[in-house]
């Protein structure tokens, strides 16, 4: 009877660490499978970027896209780091120094994507969204065009597609280790794409977070 006592309990210890070390090795593989993603608020600081006709300055509106954008992947479990999360920025009043700075975040935070925010601006009557991403790397052009489907669905403002930045190069994609995007979200110049980017910013942030995790999915 001792012995049997002995063998169930041997057998019942070995089971529980079979189950633990079992779930331990799940949790870290499934943790292993989230990619790190940088938001990037573009401009900040020094760098007001574009002025609205109302004096609304892009470095704020981008601001609030990508901290809004970083928490909903966050709701995903995605982990995310940010270039800037304040107008206070670590780097000098230097626009090349500024834009190697964002790239060598990427690269020191073991980023597996770069996702820049944007507003555009024309003197002449323009208005909507696109995106830059390098056409020869199948993984951004399948982001962006992810991204484009989801912001096409809030009918805010006009899809003006994808632009290649070997045609047009842009520092933080041309010059970043890491996959990289710069999404330019709508025209500050107009003021309906205005409107809808200070009013209705969650809604475009959580199109870019949701087209982001489709494509990686």
């Amino acid at each position: 009877m001792k012995k049997l006592l002995m063998t169930l309990l041997l057998t019942f210890c070995i089971g529980c660490t079979y189950t633990l070390l079992n779930e331990t090795n799940m949790n870290v593989s499934a943790k292993s499978t989230k990619e790190t993603i940088m938001i990037d608020a573009g401009h900040g600081g020094y760098d007001v970027g574009s002025i609205s006709n109302f004096d609304d300055y892009e470095k704020d509106i981008n601001l609030d896209i990508a901290l809004l954008v970083g928490k909903q992947l966050k709701s995903y479990g995605y982990n995310v780091v940010y270039t800037r999360t304040s107008d206070s920025v670590s780097w000098p009043s230097d626009n090349k120094k500024d834009l190697q700075a964002r790239c060598n975040l990427a690269q020191k935070k073991n980023a597996d994507l770069f996702i820049s925010i944007h507003l555009n601006s024309s003197e002449y009557d323009a208005s909507g969204y696109e995106i830059y991403c390098d056409f020869t790397n199948k993984t951004t052009v399948k982001l962006s065009n992810s991204i484009l489907t989801q912001l096409d669905q809030l009918d805010y403002s006009t899809n003006r597609g994808l632009l290649d930045t070997n045609e047009t190069p842009l520092y933080v994609v041309a010059n970043n280790k890491v996959d990289a995007i710069l999404i330019e979200a709508g025209f500050i110049s107009d003021d309906s794409d205005l409107y809808y980017l200070k009013n209705y910013t969650n809604n475009i942030a959580k199109a870019i977070a949701k087209g982001i995790k489709k494509s990686l999915n």
